[in-house]
Formats: C-alpha cells, structure tokens, sequence
C-alpha cells in the first residue's frame, strides 16, 4: 500500500512539474488550453448563477477549510487518533497554505482581466481553492474510501467528494478569478500531496504508534492498508 500510494502521489507531483513549466515558459498549448476552456465554461455564465457560485465557492476559501480542518483535527483527537489527526492538520497546513503561498509568489502569475465576476488580490497560479479543496476533502476521502469496508460507501463518498472538487475548479474559472492551468496545477498539487502523505502516514504509523505506547498514551489511528 505504501508503495502505491507513494508512486501515485509521485505521477500527480511530475503532473504539476509538467504544468507549472509550462506556465512558466508561457507554452503554446497553455493559452490555447487557457482560452478554449475559459470560453466554453464562461460561456454558460448568468446573473443568477454568477451570484450562486460566489457564494458557493466559499466552501474551499481560507476560513471554511481552516474550520473544517481545526473542526476534524478536533474530532479526531477526542476519539484518541492522536498521530492521525496532527497529521491530517499538518499536511493541509503545511500544504494547503505555507507551499502553495509559495509557489504563487516564486512563480507571479497574474490572475486574468476579463470577465472578472468577483475580485481576488493574490496572486493566480497554482489556484488555492483548488488545492485547499482538493486536500481536504480529497484526503478525508481517501481515509474514510481505505478503512471503510462496504464497496457501496467507497463509491458514494468518492462520487460526493469528487464533484464537490470539480465544482469548486470550475467555479474558479466561471467567476473569472483563474485560467484553467491554474485549477488544473492545483489539482495536480492537491493530489499529489494527499497521496504522498498517505504513504509517508502509513510508513510512520507502526513507529509512532509503537513509541506512544511505551509511553502510556494508547493511540487509536487507523492503518491504510
């Protein structure tokens, strides 16, 4: 399991590389990719649906996951999956906010000036929403999908999480605050750091739980595999 979740989370981190190059150099194929998709989902913008999806979109802004996840990081601590639960908090934290603040300011990409529904001072590549969504609701899925043992439950909370990721991607690009690349790297990113962590998570576990126990503190994380 360690191993192919580790090669999984390694093909979505050359994925990125591929992407932010390619924005970086300004590729050919980036504004043709840029242009055609931004067209065909601004395409379907309206009053009533731009004002839906402001709001909407909120659910992968700072505050929400920053909630959700001190909220999870709670609720994982008080049913005594202490190393799960710092690890779940950390790897959005370290992720979600101090490596993509990074990347945006290494890279300076400017955010687009056409059609701009709602503004956003940041800078635009890779997008935060994407990967804030992505990481928390991609990684809480992918817990609840390697521990839960009914096939139904895997698909029906792997259908839920990914159209709840794919709304706010779109979102992105329909309200005119990002170019497609720039979901699109964030996604890469995102699922890259889920599945790398996962490996590195279920790697440690036996020896932090292991070192836990010697000292009284009885850790009930689960194993992913």
């Amino acid at each position: 399991m360690v191993k192919k979740l580790g090669i999984t989370g390694i093909i979505f981190l050359l994925l990125f590389v591929f992407v932010t190059i390619a924005v970086i150099t300004d590729s050919l194929w980036v504004n043709r990719f840029d242009n055609t998709l931004t067209t065909l989902i601004q395409g379907q913008v309206t009053e009533s649906g731009s004002s839906f999806v402001a709001v909407a979109t909120d659910i992968a802004d700072f505050m929400a996951v920053t909630i959700l996840t001190v909220a999870t990081v709670v609720i994982l601590f008080v049913k005594r999956m202490y190393i799960a639960s710092l690890w779940f908090g950390f790897t959005v934290l370290i992720c979600a906010w101090f490596l993509m603040d990074t990347m945006k300011v290494i890279i300076g990409r400017e955010r687009p000036d056409e059609l701009v529904i709602t503004m956003e001072t940041s800078l635009s590549y890779p997008s935060g929403h994407s990967i804030a969504s992505v990481l928390f609701y991609g990684f809480l899925a992918l817990g609840l999908i390697l521990t839960m043992k009914k096939a139904s439950y895997k698909i029906i909370v792997g259908i839920l999480v990914a159209l709840i990721v794919l709304f706010v991607l779109a979102s992105r690009v329909y309200l005119g605050v990002h170019y497609p690349t720039d979901v699109i790297g964030g996604l890469f990113f995102g699922l890259a750091s889920i599945f790398i962590s996962a490996s590195l998570y279920q790697l440690a576990l036996p020896r932090l739980q292991q070192w836990m126990k010697k000292k009284n503190w009885k850790d009930q994380s689960p194993s992913l595999g």
